[in-house]
């Protein structure tokens, strides 16, 4: 008996493998092509370049930029302005997401709202908005003499203290926002378990809040830390001459000093150093799942 052709034929065709997102792997191989194209341009050429301007020389401008004794102070002082900024921008941030969490709904869409408008607005304008109120008779000094409190100008502008509010106002939406996340995910079952079992808001907000907030909080730590490293523009206008970060040395040496090969090296120690420092956080605190 013979077998008919369309019969033979009659076989179901392989189902293409899928990934986890339900695409193709020919698909998604094809949907990688734009971002990896973006990162190459946007991101490897000039690092490429970078690279390249610093080993003109030979290479010496990786041992010569730890001579300029302006470069090695500013190592420390961004480090210590980055880990100050991170402990004030977690507890404030910590304070303001519970803030939205807690409020009733026309303060908590106000809160967002204020939220929103500082990271919309350039960071450039939110540094001379600081500046206006920091000046020796600017808003601050206005504000304190309608209550008697300001006799003599203030000394707050271009000094320590003066920069770190407006880098915190810059870099709070970042530790608010993943601290939000974490608190709209708590199951609201939880607590009032805690609540019928006559815990209290303190005790409540200890043993339920606190632990699922937690790593949340210290995931935009990390984050506002490795933005940190890079500020430039909220010191030079706030912090003065005496509070270059590296970022200032680095803009010295490619526009005053000439030295486009130190620039270069000191730009990459950054990036690197950056680099490596998120990379051990997310080991340890998985910062990119917070962050999707």
């Amino acid at each position: 008996m013979s077998t008919s052709p369309a019969v033979l034929d009659a076989r179901p065709a392989p189902t293409p493998r899928r990934t986890a997102l339900g695409v193709s792997r020919a698909e998604f191989r094809w949907l990688m092509w734009p971002p990896l194209i973006f990162f190459v341009v946007a991101l490897g050429l000039p690092m490429f370049t970078l690279v390249m301007q610093s080993l003109e020389g030979g290479g010496g401008a990786y041992a010569g930029m730890f001579a300029v004794p302006a470069f090695v102070g500013s190592l420390w002082r961004t480090l210590l302005m980055a880990v100050v900024t991170m402990v004030l921008t977690m507890v404030l941030g910590a304070a303001y997401g519970l803030a939205i969490a807690a409020s009733p709904t026309w303060l908590r869409l106000a809160l967002l709202a204020a939220l929103m408008l500082s990271l919309w607005t350039s960071v450039m304008v939110r540094s001379f908005g600081w500046m206006l109120l920091e000046l020796p008779k600017g808003g601050i000094y206005w504000f304190l003499g309608l209550f008697g409190l300001a006799d003599e100008p203030l000394e707050i502008y271009q000094t320590t203290f003066g920069m770190y509010p407006a880098m915190v106002a810059v870099m709070l939406p970042f530790a608010v926002l993943p601290v939000m996340s974490a608190l709209q995910s708590i199951d609201r079952e939880q607590l009032n378990a805690a609540s019928v079992f006559g815990a209290g808001p303190l005790l409540t907000f200890r043993i339920v809040t606190w632990p699922q907030m937690l790593p949340s909080v210290i995931s935009g730590g990390v984050l506002v830390f490795v933005m940190s490293l890079g500020f430039y523009v909220t010191p030079l206008l706030l912090g003065g001459p005496s509070n270059m970060t590296v970022s200032g040395v680095i803009n010295q040496q490619l526009n005053t000093a000439n030295r486009p090969d130190l620039g270069a090296a000191m730009s990459i120690l950054l990036v690197g150093g950056t680099m490596l420092i998120y990379l051990v956080a997310d080991r340890l605190f998985k910062v990119s799942e917070k962050w999707g």
